[in-house]
């Protein structure tokens, strides 16, 4: 299953389309852009360890508790009359204090979600003003340069899969209708790591969109039994920059209303994160990876889900580095999928969601031969899951 992030490739490559959440080939690197002193040569972390604030949610419900009621007493103090005021305008009468414009009343809410979100080193998905798009698959598949490893993936050479062995899994497409009356679609993976809460990449989702679709409870996209629905929104890392930082803190939050979850039938919520033992070559050295991504850089999006085991072959706190098994790894597509370990007891637990992939060192191609791929790790991004899920449960406001 070679796969870059999204399974939209061949689509794209056709139709011209360059929706950077969709057939995205990213090329962020494997070791952090600006390496601090404490970083070991050879150990590539994909990205800074998580020291920014990460409030518990007691902390973000006080924060907000907070703000709701100094905006009580803004609003109070504005519609009460200054002391000696008349009720009649005259020359005795106190100046009225000064009450904001209309604008400024519009945007203050605004200003305290932004403020919330921030709180949780959160905000809505974009790539900073600025910033380098995305690449796009049909970018990077003339790539052959080897520099930068491509980001993005699904999986080659892979196995048929079944839903049961990879809890929570699901794909999503974003989606955005173009000026030619064409829709752009975009291909990744996703896995539920809690009632109405998917985790993916956040460069599947860094490009403007119409619509989140997710797609879950079959292993074949065609089959009738698959249930697509339409999510709330997302929420990104507000340390992503796309290639600005190498897709350090690749990963963002799907959210799901009630309704919604009630019609994507049963895909359970996966166990994520901590592992029984320390996670580590020496005591996970193998893992498997699953989706619907490209069986081939230059190939098709597959209908079927497809796995195949990966190599662990260093963890870091921001990210876990694989290597494929005999020619087999993700590839285009697989973007944002889940990454499973199995334990002594023969269950799962998810620990990463794929960001990016390397090139064949020897050939220059992608999703050939041996070569490597990064993990968002969900093992350091823990606390930023549960504080974002926090804050947004308290108030759905804040983060739409």
């Amino acid at each position: 299953m070679r796969r870059t992030h999204y399974a939209l490739a061949g689509a794209c490559l056709l139709l011209g389309l360059t929706l950077a959440g969709c057939d995205q080939v990213r090329l962020p690197g494997l070791n952090p852009v600006s390496p601090g002193p404490a970083d070991k040569a050879g150990e590539a972390t994909g990205g800074y360890t998580e020291t920014d604030l990460q409030p518990t949610p007691e902390e973000i419900e006080a924060e907000l508790a907070e703000a709701a009621r100094k905006a009580e007493e803004d609003a109070a103090a504005a519609e009460m009359p200054a002391a000696g005021a008349s009720s009649e305008p005259g020359e005795d009468a106190a100046p009225a204090p000064d009450m904001p414009s209309e604008d400024e009343a519009r945007l203050a809410p605004e200003a305290v979600r932004a403020a919330s979100l921030g709180l949780v080193n959160a905000s809505r998905c974009a790539l900073p003003q600025g910033a380098a798009p995305t690449p796009t698959v049909a970018m990077a598949a003339g790539a052959t340069e080897l520099e930068e490893p491509v980001a993005g993936t699904e999986a080659v050479n892979a196995l048929a899969a079944t839903l049961g062995a990879f809890p929570g899994i699901v794909k999503i497409e974003p989606r955005r209708a173009e000026p030619t009356g064409a829709v752009a679609t975009g291909h990744c993976g996703a896995v539920r790591v809690a009632r109405n809460w998917f985790v993916t990449a956040a460069h599947c989702i860094d490009e403007p969109f119409d619509e989140i679709r997710v797609i879950g409870e079959a292993a074949n996209l065609r089959s009738p039994e698959a249930k697509r629905v339409s999510a709330e929104y997302a929420v990104c890392h507000a340390g992503y920059q796309g290639t600005d930082n190498g897709y350090a803190n690749d990963i963002a939050l799907v959210r799901l209303s009630e309704e919604q979850v009630a019609s994507l039938g049963n895909v359970p919520v996966a166990r994520f994160g901590a592992t029984r033992r320390p996670l580590a070559p020496a005591n996970y050295p193998a893992a498997e990876m699953a989706g619907w991504g490209l069986t081939r850089f230059d190939g098709q999006l597959s209908n079927d889900l497809l796995t195949t085991r990966l190599k662990i072959t260093h963890a870091g706190p921001a990210a876990i580095t694989v290597a494929s098994d005999n020619g087999a790894g993700p590839c285009i597509g697989d973007s944002g999928g889940p990454l499973y370990v199995t334990e002594a007891d023969g269950s799962k637990t998810v620990v990463g969601i794929l960001s990016v992939v390397e090139q064949n060192r020897t050939t220059g191609h992608f999703c050939e031969g041996e070569y490597n791929g990064r993990y968002t790790n969900l093992q350091g991004y823990a606390d930023w899951i549960a504080s974002v899920m926090a804050l947004c449960d308290a108030d759905a406001g804040a983060c739409r």
